[in-house]
């Protein structure tokens, strides 16, 4: 069952969730994580297939996973103790958080550069490259997130090239960016493979640039799984099940590529062919979703000392104490 951060915290069990000890560990653990897409390879399918392969409950753990909506929001559900780990989210805003004195913990690598993330137009539309948005209106999710990220990469593309910089618009989710887009809210939305490929196909919608297009960022860890601090000290071998488990899914998906697809039209309701779908897993070099190392860190702070997200770049010392790789196979 998916659940919503609102309806989480309405429900009252944040605290106690926090609360929960090494004892735990020993039986089904339930473990509420985090995922800013239920749809994607990297967030959604690999945790469906996880469940459904049993690699999960191989290990003792019992996932809930709650959907939020990136950046920020991930960091508020996991310092209010909404949710155990959460998965993909913005490394700006992990940065940021832990600069501010949030209880927060990178626990490994989610995604290193940006092979599944699109930025779009409407068909329609005159714009058919990077280079056509100077000065338009592009959307990201939320602020801290990769996409927020992409978009200000696009940015400092644009004004180097002495272009007009385009203007970032936070929309929320895919759905939400769409909806924009189509009503003239924004010129380019944003989406992630495989959702609206179908639409790609239809001629409805046009691709104007990847996130693969954008070089600065290529081996930049883009997305981090992180936790609450507290929760990690208190569950060590829970946190070590999960990553163990997580990765026997990633490694399935990427051995057995067909029976994924087959798992992911019906759990994520795609309009796409099970040969589409395993092109589309094609995207992704294996490298892109290791767990370590965190690459990139010396420009994710220069850039988010340039946008306000850091005071100023995290010393060494700070970054030994903000990531903890010891629980990742």
């Amino acid at each position: 069952m998916i659940l919503s951060v609102g309806r989480l915290l309405t429900l009252g069990i944040g605290l106690a969730l926090l609360a929960w000890g090494p004892n735990q560990a020993a039986a089904q653990t339930k473990l509420v994580v985090a995922t800013p897409h239920q749809i994607f390879l990297d967030t959604g399918l690999v945790i469906e297939v996880g469940k459904q392969k049993g690699f999960f409950k191989e290990v003792g753990l019992e996932i809930e996973p709650i959907v939020v909506r990136g950046g920020g929001e991930n960091v508020q559900a996991v310092v209010s103790g909404s949710v155990h780990i959460s998965l993909a989210t913005g490394t700006f805003s992990v940065l940021s958080a832990f600069q501010k004195g949030a209880p927060v913990k990178i626990l490994a690598a989610e995604m290193t550069g940006t092979p599944d993330l699109f930025w779009y137009s409407m068909a329609n539309t005159p714009y058919r490259k990077l280079e056509d948005l100077a000065g338009k209106r592009i959307a990201f999710s939320n602020p801290g997130s990769s996409t927020h990220i992409g978009v200000l990469a696009a940015v400092d593309y644009l004004t180097a090239k002495k272009l007009p910089a385009p203007q970032p618009i936070s929309l929320g989710g895919p759905s939400d960016s769409f909806t924009a887009v189509k009503t003239g809210q924004a010129d380019a939305g944003w989406s992630a493979i495989p959702l609206f490929m179908d639409l790609v196909e239809k001629g409805e919608i046009r691709i104007v640039f990847k996130g693969a297009d954008l070089e600065r960022l290529r081996d930049v860890t883009m997305r981090v799984t992180f936790a609450n601090t507290s929760f990690v000290e208190k569950n060590p071998e829970t946190v070590r099940a999960f990553f163990k488990a997580y990765q026997k899914a990633m490694d399935f998906i990427f051995e057995n590529r067909q029976e994924a697809a087959r798992i992911w039209i019906p759990f994520a309701k795609l309009k796409l062919s099970e040969a589409a779908l395993v092109n589309i897993i094609g995207f992704y070099d294996r490298a892109n979703v290791a767990f370590k190392p965190v690459k990139g860190l010396p420009v994710l702070m220069e850039d988010a000392v340039k946008f306000n997200f850091l005071k100023q770049p995290l010393s060494q010392a700070d970054l030994d104490r903000l990531i903890d790789l010891r629980f990742v196979p």
